[in-house]
């Protein structure tokens, strides 16, 4: 308990002192470019002053000395208008130039590193949170949602963020091409859920860190008690480890709650595409569950559409497809159109009975 309450406290530390520095820096950019400001006018007045010329060629002669472009069309004849350019200029301002540029640069620099390792506050809108990330093969688990929800039509440019501690050095450069971008964190407080913008996301993903720790569970439930004090519309999807958290969590808000199958990444990206869907896909998966059975029994040149209504007002079961007279198996045929096959996949309940009579019979 001690060292993650350390570990908090660092975390939170340090983006204090992260949010620090990025402020002094923009801060001393700005400060240096007043002052150099401040040169050039005064530069320009000693033009006119000493050297006689008019505002624009002062001005002119200020920027191009400052720049060290020195075009030559002009230039300091007289003496005092020579010191104040060495002094003004080729001493103070051109020096100022190069600081102020070298900051710009190294700004720059530190912002696209801190936006790789996830240390950047984004502003977000209308876009999927994925909040923690498997314990046991995260990135390659990541990978596979996430080209899964690209390869999704409503879902192919809804913008990504993810909220996880299990990239110190950055999402792997494949995930972060496909526009994923990171949060490098735990969603620990009020704070830490603000940070990746909860209140404006189409889709709040709660992943279950260890699928074999009832307790991954508790951190959900923490979590949906947090969101609860954000005033979003999101659709809440969540995992359960424990079947018998699955009511506590729907009560706690989440909108859909699923079981993690790890090997199919599918069903969460089916939930947000489609929802409702992941509680049929769920459903196969269960023992007591429906689940499709297969029938050896001969039809021929029949219309898809009759032959699946007489199945299921005789409540034989769903059809799902057919085995074709050629060993192809036809999924969700046209109602229109005529088959021929030697076996038909239904979808039954558990405790239907196995009766291929009836369904020959059915099929005559």
């Amino acid at each position: 308990m001690i060292r993650i309450k350390s570990e908090i406290w660092r975390r939170r530390r340090y983006r204090y002192y992260s949010a620090q520095t990025r402020h002094d820096r923009r801060a001393k950019i700005f400060q240096l470019f007043l002052v150099l400001l401040g040169l050039g006018a005064a530069n320009v007045i000693a033009m006119i002053q000493f050297e006689g010329l008019g505002p624009a060629d002062a001005i002119w002669l200020t920027m191009t000395t400052m720049t060290t472009v020195g075009y030559g069309d002009m230039s300091a004849s007289t003496l005092p208008g020579r010191m104040a350019t060495v002094v003004l200029m080729y001493v103070f301002g051109i020096f100022l130039l190069a600081q102020i540029a070298g900051e710009w640069f190294d700004y720059r620099l530190d912002r696209r590193e801190r936006m790789r390792k996830g240390q950047w506050r984004w502003k977000m809108n209308d876009h999927i949170v994925i909040i923690n990330t498997p314990k046991y093969d995260g990135p390659k688990y990541l990978r596979i949602l996430v080209e899964q929800i690209r390869g999704t039509p409503l879902l192919a440019d809804c913008p990504i963020q993810v909220m996880s501690s299990d990239f110190p050095d950055g999402l792997p450069s494949d995930i972060a091409a496909m526009g994923v971008v990171l949060h490098s964190g735990r969603p620990e407080g009020l704070a830490d859920l603000s940070d990746v913008d909860v209140q404006s996301a189409r889709f709040i993903v709660i992943m279950a860190e260890d699928t074999g720790d009832y307790r991954s569970d508790s951190l959900t439930l923490d979590v949906l008690d947090q969101l609860s004090s954000f005033d979003s519309h999101g659709y809440v999807l969540a995992e359960c480890v424990q079947e018998a958290n699955r009511q506590r969590l729907i009560h706690h808000g989440a909108n859909a709650v699923i079981r993690p199958v790890r090997a199919y990444p599918e069903l969460l990206v089916r939930a947000m595409a489609a929802p409702g869907t992941e509680a049929i896909m769920e459903d196969l998966f269960r023992y007591q569950g429906t689940h499709p059975r297969r029938y050896d029994v001969h039809f021929n040149h029949q219309p898809w559409g009759e032959l699946a209504s007489r199945l299921l007002k005789q409540g034989l079961g769903t059809p799902l497809g057919y085995l074709g007279l050629d060993d192809n198996i036809v999924v969700n045929p046209h109602p229109d159109g005529a088959v021929s096959g030697k076996a038909l996949f239904l979808m039954v309940s558990q405790d239907a009975e196995y009766q291929p009579e009836r369904v020959s019979a059915c099929l005559q």
